[in-house]
Parts: C-alpha cells; sequence; structure tokens
C-alpha cells in the first residue's frame, strides 16, 4: 500500500515537477519572448529616432542654406522656404516637450513629430520609447544631447525672423547675421552628432543583450529559445534593413573609418557628395580625399579624439572629388572602439557646405566693398587706415591721408538722375585708378566721398598727386544727353606719422581739410596737419556740434523773451523769444557763442524747430491774450530753409498744439531772405493763409533793397540795431533810421527799432512815429515762462 501509494504520490509528484517545469518553462518562455520583443522594439524606435535625426539635420541645415540665400537675393519666397524648413525641427523640439510633461498630450505630440517629418507609423514607436525609456542608461544621453539643442533651435527661429530688418540696415548687420548662422549651424552640429553616437551605442548594447539573452534561453528553453531565435532573427534583419536604410538615405555623408583613416563604409550621400561609386571609395583612406592644405586639421583633431580630450570634434576642410573638383565640408568625427579596445573605429558625418562657403565669402566681400564702384567702403577703409598708422610707428615711415569730395555732385544727381550719377561716379573711379601707385588705396566712403591712403608718401609729394587728380578730374570730358558738365573735386590731405594721433583724430583732420578746401571756393587742395591753429579753431567749433545735439536732446536749451513796446497808446505788446543754452555746470551760455557754429555746421534748423515747438507748446496753455500780449515773435535761420520740409513741420506743429496762428510773426533776416527768395515767399504765402505775421529783420544791414519789400508780405519792419544804437550820438544813423522808416511806412510796414538803449534814442524815436521799439532801456530779456505765466 504505501509502495503503491509512494508511487502515485510519485507520480502526483512528477505530474506536479512535470507541470511546474512546463508553467515554468512557459513562464520563462513567455518572459523570454516579452523580453525579446522589447528588446526588438527598443532597437526599432532607435533607427526610428536615427532616421527622425537625419529629417531634424536635414531641416536644419536646409532653413540655414535658404536663408543664406535670401540674405543674398532678397527674394521674400526664399524668407518663406526658410520658415518652411525651420518647421521640421521646431516640431521634433515641441514633440519633446510635449512627451516630457507628466501627463501626455498624445495627439499634440503626434503632430508635432509629423510636422517633423516624420512618418506616421514610427510616430507611435517613438512616443513609446521615449515616454517608457527616457531615464534609462545611453537612451537618456542621447535626450540629453536633444535637449542641448534647444536653445540653437531656438535662436535659429529667432535669427530667421531678423533677416528682413537685417537687410534693411546695413552691410554690417547682414555680416553679423551670416556669422550668428554659421555660429548656430556649428552648435548645433555637435548635439546631432552626440545624439547619433549614443542612439547608436544604444542600438549596439541592446543587440550584444538581445545576443545574450537568446543564448541564455536557447539553454533554458531550447526548443522555445529556437523558435524566438528564428522570429528574433527576422526582426533584426527588419530592424537592420531600416537601420541601413536610414544610414544610406541620410541628408548628410556618414562615413565609418578604421583605425588607420581606411574608408569602411560610407552612405549613399557622401558618394554623391564626392562623385565616387561606393567600390572606388571603400578602397580608399580618408587622407586621400583631403586638399592637401587641410591635412594638418584632419589629424590635429583626430589627436584630440586619440588623446581623449573630447569625445567629438567638428572642423572644416575641403575634400577634393573624383574629378579633381574642391567641395567645402563640415565634418564632425568620434572615436568608438569595435568588440574590443585594440579595435578603433572613427564615424565621420560629413555636410557639404560649398554654397554656405561661397555665400560667406561673397557677402563678406559686399561687407567690405562699395556695390556701384568695386572699391573698398568705409568699414574696410579704416581697418587699412589702423594699419597704415601702426606701419608708421613701428617703421617710422610717413603716409598722407585724403579726403576727396566731388563738387556739385548733388547738381548732376538731382538734374540728370541719379544714374547719370552713378556713371559719373564709375567713371571718376576710373581715372583715380588709373593715376594711383599699386601700393595706394582708393575707397568709396559716402555718395560722392573718397578716402585715399598715400602709401609711403611725403606731404609735398602728396600735394602734387593730389593736384593731379584734381586736375585730371577738371579735364575729364562728362556728358549727358546733349549736355556738358565741368567736375572738380576738394581735396583735403593730412599726414599719417609716428606722432599722429588716432584714427579719429587723423580722419577728422582729413575732413576739416576738405572742408575748408570747399570753404576756400571748391576745387582745390588743402594740406592740413593735426596741430594747425586753423585746423585746432575748427575743431573746437566742430565741438559745439555735439553740444548743440546734446543740449536740444537733454533740453539744456531755454527760452529768454524781450517786450517789444509800442510807442502809441492804442497797441499791445509784443515779445521777441531768445533761445538761450546752458552749459554742463548749468552756466548761462550767450547765443553768440553756439549759434554761429550752428550755422556753420548747419544745424541751426534743429534750433528753430525747438524753438517753434516749445513756443507752441506753452502758448497752448497760456494764451498771450490773458498775459495782454498780442503777439509772439519767433526768429527763423535762413539756413532752416533750406530744409524742404520746414514750412510743413511748422504749420503741423502749429495745427498739433490748437493755437491761433495770428499769434505769431516770424523775423526773417534781410539776406536770408533774399538768398532763399522762391523759398521764403512760399512760407510766407502758408502762414500767412494761416494767420501768422512776418517781420524783416536786420533791415538796412545787408542788401538794403527796397525793391524786395514789394516782394515779401512782411508787416513789420525792423530796423538794424546797429544804426538805432548811436542815433542819438551820429547824424549819419539818425539820418538812416528816419529814411527807413519814410520808406517803410510809405510801404505800408509796421517799423521796429531794435536796441534803445537810451532815452534821447527813444525821444527820436517817438518823433520819427516809430511804432514800436525794443531794447535795454524798454525792457530786459526775462525768462519766456515768467513772463507769459497766467494759465488758460
Amino acid at each position: 500500500m504505501l509502495s503503491v501509494l509512494g508511487t502515485k504520490i510519485k507520480k502526483k509528484s512528477n505530474r506536479y515537477r512535470l507541470k511546474l517545469t512546463v508553467s515554468l518553462l512557459a513562464l520563462l518562455g513567455a518572459i523570454a519572448i516579452g523580453f525579446t520583443l522589447l528588446i526588438i522594439q527598443i532597437q526599432s524606435g532607435t533607427s526610428v529616432y536615427l532616421a527622425a535625426l537625419s529629417n531634424w539635420s536635414h531641416g536644419v541645415s536646409e532653413s540655414v542654406r535658404q536663408a543664406k540665400k535670401y540674405v543674398n537675393s532678397g527674394d521674400p519666397r526664399e524668407l518663406q522656404l526658410t520658415r518652411e524648413k525651420y518647421q521640421i525641427p521646431l516640431g521634433h523640439l515641441r514633440g519633446r516637450l510635449i512627451l516630457e510633461r507628466d501627463k501626455l498630450d498624445y495627439q499634440s505630440a503626434y503632430r508635432s513629430f509629423l510636422q517633423g517629418g516624420n512618418h506616421p507609423d514610427d510616430i507611435a514607436k517613438m512616443i513609446w520609447l521615449f515616454r517608457l525609456f527616457q531615464n534609462a542608461p545611453y537612451f537618456n544621453d542621447a535626450i540629453t544631447a536633444w535637449r542641448s539643442s534647444d536653445p540653437w533651435v531656438i535662436r535659429l527661429g529667432d535669427t530667421i525672423e531678423k533677416l528682413p530688418i537685417a537687410l534693411q540696415t546695413s552691410p554690417s548687420e547682414v555680416e553679423a547675421v551670416q556669422i550668428e548662422l554659421d555660429e548656430i549651424t556649428n552648435r548645433l552640429a555637435q548635439p546631432q552628432s552626440q545624439f547619433q553616437v549614443k542612439m547608436s551605442l544604444a542600438s549596439r548594447v541592446i543587440t550584444s543583450l538581445l545576443s545574450i539573452a537568446s543564448v541564455i534561453f536557447f539553454l533554458l528553453l531550447g526548443g522555445i529559445a529556437t523558435l524566438l531565435l528564428k522570429k528574433l532573427t527576422a526582426t533584426i534583419r527588419v530592424s537592420e534593413y531600416k537601420f541601413r536604410s536610414t544610414f544610406e538615405n541620410a541628408a548628410v555623408g556618414i562615413a565609418q573609418l578604421d583605425a588607420n583613416g581606411r574608408i569602411i563604409e560610407a552612405n549613399n550621400a557622401l558618394c554623391s557628395i564626392l562623385k565616387y561609386n561606393y567600390t572606388v571609395l571603400s578602397q580608399l583612406r580618408y587622407n586621400q580625399l583631403i586638399h592637401p592644405d587641410d591635412s594638418n586639421i584632419f589629424n590635429e583633431e583626430r589627436s584630440l579624439l586619440d588623446k581623449g580630450e573630447s569625445e567629438r570634434v567638428t572642423f572644416k576642410q575641403r575634400l577634393h572629388t573624383i574629378d579633381k573638383s574642391v567641395v567645402w565640408v563640415q565634418t564632425t568625427m568620434s572615436r568608438f572602439e569595435w568588440g574590443n579596445p585594440s579595435e578603433v573605429r572613427y564615424i565621420c558625418i560629413i555636410e557639404d557646405v560649398s554654397e554656405q562657403h561661397r555665400l560667406s565669402n561673397e557677402l563678406s566681400y559686399q561687407a567690405r566693398h562699395d556695390n556701384l564702384t568695386g572699391l573698398i567702403n568705409r568699414r574696410a577703409f579704416d581697418g587699412y587706415l589702423s594699419e597704415s598708422l601702426h606701419k608708421a610707428r613701428s617703421e617710422n615711415f610717413v603716409h598722407c591721408l585724403c579726403f576727396i569730395d566731388l563738387d556739385q555732385f548733388k547738381v548732376i544727381n538731382d538734374t540728370l538722375g541719379h544714374f547719370a550719377g552713378d556713371q559719373l561716379l564709375l567713371q571718376v573711379t576710373q581715372l583715380f585708378s588709373r593715376q594711383l601707385r599699386k601700393s595706394d588705396l582708393l575707397a568709396r566712403l559716402g555718395g560722392d566721398e573718397f578716402g585715399l591712403i598715400l602709401d609711403c608718401c611725403d606731404p609735398e609729394q602728396a600735394i602734387k598727386m593730389a593736384e593731379n587728380l584734381r586736375d585730371s578730374l577738371s579735364q575729364l570730358p562728362f556728358s549727358w544727353d546733349g549736355r556738358a558738365f565741368n567736375i572738380g573735386c576738394s581735396i583735403g590731405i593730412t599726414p599719417i606719422m609716428a606722432t599722429s594721433g588716432d584714427e579719429a583724430s587723423i580722419l577728422q583732420a582729413a575732413d576739416s581739410a576738405c572742408h575748408m578746401a570747399k570753404e576756400q571756393g571748391r576745387n582745390r587742395v588743402i594740406m592740413t596737419y593735426q596741430d594747425d591753429v586753423e585746423l585746432a579753431a575748427r575743431r573746437i567749433q566742430m565741438e559745439w556740434i555735439e553740444r548743440i545735439r546734446r543740449a536740444i536732446d537733454t533740453d539744456k536749451l531755454y527760452l529768454d523773451a524781450q517786450k517789444i513796446v509800442p510807442l502809441s497808446a492804442n497797441k499791445n505788446t509784443h515779445i521777441e523769444v531768445l533761445v538761450r543754452m546752458l552749459g554742463d555746470n548749468n552756466e548761462v551760455i550767450p547765443p553768440n557763442a553756439f549759434l554761429p557754429a550752428a550755422e556753420r555746421f548747419n544745424l541751426v534748423h534743429l534750433i528753430d524747430r525747438w524753438v517753434i515747438h516749445k513756443v507752441c507748446e506753452h502758448l497752448q496753455r497760456h494764451p498771450l491774450k490773458l498775459n495782454n500780449i498780442d503777439v509772439c515773435h519767433i526768429n527763423i535761420s535762413g539756413k532752416s530753409f533750406d530744409h524742404e520740409d520746414f514750412t510743413h513741420y511748422t504749420i503741423n506743429t502749429i495745427k498739433q498744439y490748437n493755437i491761433p496762428a495770428s499769434c505769431l510773426c516770424f523775423e526773417i533776416t534781410e539776406t536770408a531772405a533774399v538768398s532763399n527768395l522762391t523759398v521764403v515767399c512760399e512760407f510766407m504765402e502758408k502762414l500767412k493763409a494761416m494767420g501768422s505775421s512776418f517781420a524783416l529783420d536786420d533791415f538796412g544791414a545787408g542788401l538794403s533793397s527796397f525793391a524786395y519789400l514789394k516782394q515779401f508780405p512782411v508787416k513789420y519792419l525792423k530796423i538794424d540795431g546797429a544804426f538805432v544804437r548811436n542815433m542819438a550820438n551820429d547824424d549819419t544813423d539818425k539820418a538812416m533810421v528816419n529814411a527807413i522808416s519814410n520808406i517803410g511806412k510809405t510801404l505800408g510796414k509796421v517799423i521796429v527799432a531794435e536796441f534803445v538803449e537810451d532815452k534821447q534814442a527813444l525821444a527820436y524815436l517817438e518823433e520819427m512815429g516809430v511804432e514800436f521799439a525794443q531794447g535795454y532801456y524798454l525792457h530786459k530779456p526775462e525768462r519766456f515762462d515768467g513772463l507769459v505765466s497766467i494759465i488758460k
């Protein structure tokens, strides 16, 4: 019984063991199958990510290439293509950010990766692999490399959006954008290479794990492992096919090199770049393709990898194609061990940047040269000037800097059009270039301004050469549409010596010399040294330019006002506003200190505009009528009428502050009015139609022609103060005042006498019937906002 029971128990136990074994084997088989399928899915997913990397890389390179084509052509269609290509890396960035959230938005992630150019069937694998293994070794390293590209992808988008603005500003902005694009390309190459290497490493590790797992489970499961191995082998083949397909169809060239630099593998893109077929290319060493001048670059960069100083290196070099032509490439190279530490391999990702290199060189040339004449521009000229100054100081050579300004070029431009002006500039460039030495440097600095550095040339020789240029230009036969023009130029010269100041002072000296030549009658040559007394005086005057501009910008100008007193009881008081300036320490600067410089350097129109603006702004809040004042007189410089928009500005300012134009009287000097006869008459007619009045200031000091009074719609005639001041002691002055007063009244003008400084002069004016008087005897100037202070 015990034996039978024992047998039964044994059989039952065997059946239990068999069942347990089968269950265990089934469990192990299920685990093995699940584990194997998991590894297969991971490897397939890594292949998908490598394909996505190819799309990402293609999107980056194409957006940069299209951006540079847009910079070169300015075609909006190129900009649109640039933005479209940029959506590829941007879609990958957005997709990854969505996957990194705690709560997955599957549809948003799917749309983002679809925007990145990925196949719809692959996106689910990408999402699954990321969510499951984002913190796993190797894969996490690849994600970290991917994440490190984010700032540069965003910066690429920002740079693309800056392109239209850069094209509208200056060549320097264009060059800056080009440099920024190159930097972004270089920066993005590193995470791209790192991602590929890490993802490839993950794939290799998984493959190794798969092999080990297959052996283990083969020993444990036997037949089950055989079936799994078949399925695994088939899956590996598919995965390998996808990986190989990705490798072969990548947008950039990829090559694998052995320790001796022999090409083991190369994809189709690399064969296309170098125009080799695979059979020939795989028999070469990589250094056989390198341009001789760049061979050291490859060796030096590879040594950094061999020494362990860097995980990857990126560099540019030239490679020879099969037809011996040269192609510029950007190579990103990394080193890894294949199987064992003694077997070293190198992965090279090679991108054709020939077009980018060509565009970069073209943009660099355009940034340093004038498009019309082909001469170097101001920016490049400044660099050569610095070199000449350094040479003068280090080698004790003497050079000379010339500023050349074409006389009356604006007349030709305005009369014949810009095309004629351009043709003249080309002829002048050719004429000058023929007469200069090879060592001399000619540049176009502006519209009609040329710069010239005469190399190793003493001042006397420089004057002779400049006179030859001036004389040859005077004899240049320039004709257009049957009309002949005489062309001249003003040339300013200053030497560049060891004792010279900095570049700015040398430029300023030559520019001042050129202006002196123009002021002394044009078409002449002036030589100045930086320590010239005349140059120093002019430099002091030029310092007023910055002081005047700063005073306007920082509100360091203010207004005084002086009463113009009526000499009869039936008229109300007028006032004249007088501009003043405060110095850096708030000291008062008299107008005779800064107004002459403002006139000379054409800044006085800015002061006139400031005065008109401040007067209108104040009178809006403090009307004259409330202050028992009829009219406010504003002085206008003749230089203001050289600016076409001055009349428009004055009218708009009066309208802006909604003040009655009748409360304003504009004073214009006799000389300024006659010098700008047409413009001044137009100004007067338009302002008179609004209700403003006009005074002819300093009458008697200029042309003194009463005939002009008939042409100007002036209401007031202000006798020059030089006659009024001494009329009590000088019968001639008194007679002049009386004559001007009588004729002015005959013409229906209201007479105003300036510079009334004593009681006797005032008595004479009253006897003559002069209507208004102005001077220190009657009222000393005071602050305008104090004199007109009653608020509306």
